[in-house]
């Protein structure tokens, strides 16, 4: 009561102070950390799940037909196949090997696959296993200017050339 004999409101408020001991501040943050590690685990395994592989494009323009001598094979379209050449025309092995798809490299005389040990001649017939069947062959056709096409999604007999102009041929006017 104060001297007006009335009881003073304020005086029955008592000032509470919001202390946060220790041990409840650590419990706090321990259950942040892990609500944020299960949230970002969350999104980690959502990315995951939903990868793709990224889309290789299977057709390139290599250089003229020309340009591969007779006898050799040359790597082409980013490694993923090789051009051959010999006197019936071009051929192209594609680079995966037929026991588990690794891609396989050139050594001296032959295709030889890292992973496995399968080794190939520079047609694709199988050498040594664990691959029981040859490299595949990819389709070439003339493009412009007699420049190399190559679709690697289109897959051909071993036989399969692309016949090459003879160099007498001449252009006729039209």
């Amino acid at each position: 009561m104060n001297l007006s004999g009335k009881d003073n409101p304020k005086s029955t408020i008592q000032n509470q102070k919001s202390v946060m001991g220790r041990r409840d501040f650590l419990s706090l943050a321990g259950r942040g950390a892990l609500w944020a590690t299960l949230g970002a685990s969350v999104v980690a395994l959502v990315r995951f799940l939903s990868f793709t592989e990224p889309e290789l494009p299977a057709r390139f323009t290599l250089e003229r037909a020309d340009v591969y001598p007779i006898g050799a094979l040359t790597p082409v379209a980013e490694g993923r196949a090789f051009i051959g050449r010999d006197t019936q025309g071009l051929y192209a092995v594609i680079a995966a090997c037929t026991h588990l798809g690794c891609r396989v490299t050139r050594e001296e005389q032959a295709l030889a696959c890292p992973c496995h040990g399968s080794r190939f001649d520079t047609s694709g017939v199988v050498l040594q296993g664990p691959a029981a069947r040859p490299l595949a062959r990819a389709a070439l056709t003339l493009g412009l200017e007699g420049r190399v096409e190559l679709d690697l999604g289109q897959i051909v007999d071993a036989e399969y050339r692309l016949p090459l102009p003879s160099p007498f041929q001449q252009e006729t006017p039209t």
